[in-house]
């Protein structure tokens, strides 16, 4: 399937999402953009993470599974007594990949961080082998997308106003869904998407 361009793509979106800013359905809304989505980027499970207090859970989530969603949905890491785990500067510690990417904690110049601090990769087994990206840049990732078999995964920030508000997850267990141009498309349509949810307010989360 061919990709579309990035202005039809985000022109589709932009559609897709008006109805959030006339008082529709955020759910419905949102599965129609994650269709959009879906079927450009050859990706059978997307999802948002979306700030709520100190964490960033799914907001909404279309083919990962409820037991995905709810065993990677909390991003806070936290001790044995399940307390919030944080930083010397107070804010709380994110798990894994998206957490670093939420925290704005990439490197661009390793291959699978781009300039807008996305991450990407068309095969996490072979990135897993033989350059670990968490060990890149200090942190534990928990691997779980390559534990169920996911090869393709895109992580993409979600700002507003300058700030990171929540991320853009692509996952496709068939390899070699992306190029380096793809990502930068996705980065818009991330722009877009952002934009929306943050202008109408965080819709309730998925149940």
């Amino acid at each position: 399937m061919g990709v579309p361009d990035a202005g039809s793509l985000t022109c589709r979106l932009r559609e897709a999402l008006s109805p959030l800013a006339e008082g529709a359905d955020p759910k419905e809304t949102l599965d129609k953009a994650f269709e959009i989505i879906s079927d450009a980027t050859g990706c059978e499970s997307v999802g948002i993470r979306w700030r709520a207090g100190e964490d960033y859970p799914y907001l909404v989530t279309r083919g990962f599974g409820r037991d995905f969603a709810v065993r990677e949905g909390p991003l806070c890491d936290r001790d044995s007594a399940g307390m919030i785990l944080r930083h010397p500067d107070g804010t709380a510690q994110l798990a894994c990949m998206c957490g670093a990417i939420i925290r704005g904690r990439t490197d661009p110049s390793r291959p699978f961080f781009t300039e807008r601090g996305s991450f990407w990769t068309n095969g996490t087994t072979d990135l897993l082998t033989e350059s670990p990206p968490g060990d890149a840049i200090g942190i534990r990732t928990r691997n779980y997308c390559n534990e169920v078999g996911y090869e393709s995964v895109a992580l993409i920030p979600l700002r507003a106003d300058g700030e990171i508000l929540g991320l853009l997850q692509l996952n496709s267990r068939t390899p070699g869904r992306f190029t380096r141009e793809r990502i930068e498309e996705y980065e818009r349509v991330a722009d877009v998407i952002a934009e929306a949810v943050a202008k109408q307010g965080a819709p309730p989360r998925e149940s």
